[in-house]
């Protein structure tokens, strides 16, 4: 498998050298300071600290480059580089483990994700996402050599690579809803010996989602479905008067066109909450309400969302839809690199002053030296640049038609959004042909096929409408459009033998 897979890595080594060359410091994103936050708090006031948004994993690993002598900037998209490398050999180990027909796939898939651009500007960045993504196609290996051969061993491996994952990114630990449901599906036949596996699962999945709590999914997720409050709360009573307001322009908006809530919003409904909770606490003669705003955000969330329980999927879907032929990267242009960047820069000048020799080598005393330091070490790549507008055309080119919305602003020129690309639709036809075709892995694919299906949602229902956040499914679009021609080489192979 290593040899096959030696082609594609070649390639990939070659790019990342090239990009490396182009950019020799990572781009600081606009999230990258909530990470390097724990390591700031470990340096100067020695204490182990979360920023609330966060799990621990890469936190952990942006923090242990400051002990290094070589600058985070650089040893940090060196180590990405590395994942993105291992990520290339375990979609050729899922070649192996999926298809018959694998010798016929593996190059191709292993070249696309070593060529794949938006894996390459991820690495490049410092975020969680090539973390994410590597740890996601661990545990798909893992699980299928569970159901191989379901030593205990092998759930060992499971349950750590799940660790990882939830440690990755927040929505991770929905994956050890997989696990369970792998492990009963493989040991259906003699549960009542085997009972202690799927405990043992439940028991780690429970002690991951206690260290792995953090202070936004609520209210992610009542953003998404505020425009369908109900009218009367009871989650939440008296509160139907700040909310209205917001309400009323969210669905205004959807009138238009379908819309979802972007960051102002979250942050009014955030805001509407705290007011809310103030007012009811000096209602009770208190100074502050003991229910946070997390936790309503979760009761009102779960009440809208049980109360529009079949409007669900559709809102999930439409929200995928908006944000379909985006890519989920970013580019490395002079807008990113000297707009985007120089704000995150700056958005804490304290902070990355004490970090500065840590992160780039050097120690910038104040924010004028960091405003030089962006400019003296950064430029556009076009090569880069090119390279990801070419990709996008090419996976955009075959879709569904377009749909033209009234544009208020200009009548005569509508607002057109563009059909979904094929290639999801292919993936998603893979994903079902795998889950009813026999085979000595059908019990895996039907444990993962239905968590890609449930990850899919909860994530288009959390998150904002940005395209990152489908990032995680990038691997398997193209594993699952290779499946349909590897059941089609199998039939065609039966029937030749016939």
């Amino acid at each position: 498998m290593l040899t096959w897979c030696a082609p594609a890595l070649l390639v990939a080594i070659a790019l990342r050298i090239a990009l490396t060359w182009s950019l020799p410091y990572a781009y600081f994103h606009d999230d990258t300071p909530d990470f390097i936050s724990t390591a700031d708090k470990l340096m100067y006031e020695h204490k182990w600290e979360l920023h609330e948004k966060k799990t621990f994993l890469v936190p952990i690993l942006f923090s242990a480059p400051f002990a290094l002598p070589i600058p985070a900037l650089k040893s940090i998209p060196f180590f990405q580089h590395l994942l993105g490398l291992g990520l290339i050999i375990l979609i050729g180990a899922l070649c192996r483990l999926w298809f018959a027909w694998w010798k016929i796939f593996i190059i191709p898939l292993t070249l696309l994700a070593a060529i794949n651009p938006f894996y390459l500007w991820y690495e490049r960045t410092l975020m969680a996402e090539t973390t994410f993504v590597f740890c996601t196609a661990l545990v798909a290996v893992a699980g299928t050599l569970y159901a191989r051969a379901s030593t205990f061993p092998r759930l060992a491996f499971l349950c750590f690579t799940l660790v990882l994952e939830a440690g990755a990114r927040p929505e991770g630990k929905l994956l050890f809803g997989f696990a369970l449901f792998l492990v009963v599906l493989v040991h259906w036949g003699d549960l009542g010996r085997a009972w202690h596996r799927p405990a043992i699962v439940a028991a780690i999945a429970l002690l991951t989602h206690l260290a792995t709590k953090t202070d936004q999914a609520g209210l992610l997720l009542y953003t998404s479905v505020a425009r369908l409050t109900p009218a009367q709360l009871k989650s939440a009573p008296g509160f139907e008067p700040y909310i209205a307001p917001i309400q009323a322009d969210l669905q205004r908006r959807w009138d238009e066109r379908p819309q979802f809530p972007r960051v102002r919003d979250r942050k009014a409904i955030h805001d509407a909450i705290e007011q809310y909770l103030k007012d009811e606490a000096m209602k009770r003669g208190e100074k502050k309400n003991r229910v946070g705003v997390e936790r309503t955000c979760f009761k009102l969330a779960r009440e809208t969302c049980l109360r529009n329980l079949w409007s669900l999927p559709g809102l999930a879907l439409v929200k995928f839809k908006l944000a379909a032929n985006e890519s989920p990267a970013g580019r490395f242009d002079n807008n990113v690199l000297f707009g985007k960047q120089r704000e995150a820069f700056t958005d804490n000048v304290p902070r990355n002053v004490r970090l500065s020799r840590g992160l780039t080598g050097q120690f910038l005393p104040d924010e004028a030296a960091l405003h030089e330091f962006v400019n003296r070490n950064y430029g556009e790549v076009p090569w880069f640049n090119d390279w990801s507008a070419k990709w996008m055309l090419a996976v955009n080119e075959s879709r569904l038609p377009d749909t033209a919305y009234p544009n208020p602003d200009v009548p005569k020129f509508p607002i057109v959004q563009p059909g979904v690309p094929l290639y999801f639709l292919g993936a998603t036809a893979g994903v079902l042909l795998a889950m009813l075709v026999p085979g000595p892995i059908r019990r895996f694919h039907i444990a993962w096929g239905l968590a890609l299906f449930g990850y899919f949602f909860v994530i288009m229902l959390t998150a904002n409408v940005r395209p990152r956040f489908r990032f995680v499914f990038e691997p398997f679009w193209f594993l699952y459009i290779a499946m349909l021609g590897d059941f089609a080489l199998r039939g065609l192979t039966r029937i030749v033998k016939r």
